[in-house]
């Protein structure tokens, strides 16, 4: 049985495609499976996924008959063929260092309880450039699951993508997938409140893994239409009911976001209404705080 289960779920990428499998089997660390998937690509995905059928390390290459919609219906895919204990899920246009594994596993098994272990992350565009230097000090950091909601999950989504992370398999709910799989921005942010739930995030500071940005990353249509905020607060409510948040742990960062992004994405007043009454409804106190916000921005 391997110790992690690497699951690259990929749609439409077969120009990284080859850079990503690549940078995992050529880890430092080898105890490891590794499960292809691709969720109907209309590219050259299944060519280049093809190459690596009968290579020892794939134990799974599945090709979905139709597109599922959802990345997150992917990933609950992958861990359902999962043998191993802890989880890599391997965004398909993004790539690794190659003591990745080596270094999340050293840390991560060494903290009794560690359900989620994070590195740092390089920001890379289409290129594979990077777009500003960032900052690693190379130390680590245990947090409590609350502690880690508090301080990096309450206020946005502290972790950049999924492919910086491992997970505990056992963390891991498939009982809660219907929090998280129909989103279509905020589901990996639900997804770490709920590893967060369930023991101690680990963040090692070195730089492990590279997010690669693209114009479709964040898709521009769903922003415009508020969704961070419709969808966020689905997640900002399973975090104030599963580690009981007070106001002061998010209403200001929230507020001020909302009035960032109102102006950032020109939110329609249909759109604003939309958030408006969300936060009216569940969380009013964000308002005085995107009302100050919006005074101070213009």
């Amino acid at each position: 049985m391997p110790t992690v289960s690497v699951i690259v779920p990929n749609y439409n990428h077969a120009p990284y495609l080859r850079q990503r499998i690549d940078s995992i089997l050529s880890q430092t660390y080898q105890d490891f499976e590794l499960i292809l998937l691709d969720d109907c690509s209309t590219d050259r995905s299944r060519e280049v996924l093809g190459k690596y059928a009968n290579h020892p390390k794939v134990s799974h290459l599945v090709y979905n008959e139709s597109n599922g919609g959802s990345p997150f219906s992917q990933w609950n895919k992958g861990i359902a063929l999962a043998d191993g204990d802890w989880i890599w899920i391997a965004e398909s246009d993004d790539w690794a260092e190659p003591r990745f594994l080596e270094r999340m596993m050293a840390e991560a098994t060494n903290v009794t309880n560690c359900t989620l272990a994070f590195c740092t992350t390089r920001w890379v565009d289409t290129e594979g450039n990077e777009l500003w230097p960032t900052k690693a000090d190379g130390l680590t950091e245990v947090y409590t699951g609350e502690r880690f909601v508090r301080e990096r999950l309450a206020g946005c989504n502290g972790i950049a993508n999924v492919s910086q992370c491992v997970f505990r398999r056992t963390a891991y709910r498939p009982e809660e997938r219907q929090r998280y799989e129909g989103m279509r921005l905020c589901g990996d942010w639900m997804f770490y409140a709920i590893l967060a739930s369930q023991g101690k995030v680990l963040e090692v500071r070195e730089l492990l893994s590279n997010y690669r940005q693209h114009r479709t990353n964040i898709s521009d249509s769903a922003e415009h239409q508020g969704l961070t905020f419709l969808e966020g607060t689905e997640v900002l409510d399973y975090m104030k009911e599963q580690f009981n948040l007070k106001h002061r742990d998010y209403a200001h960062a929230w507020g001020r976001l909302w009035a960032r992004y109102r102006r950032q994405y020109d939110f329609s007043n249909e759109v604003n209404r939309k958030v408006w009454k969300t936060m009216f409804r569940r969380h009013p106190e964000v308002i005085l705080y995107y009302l100050i916000h919006s005074i101070l921005q213009r």
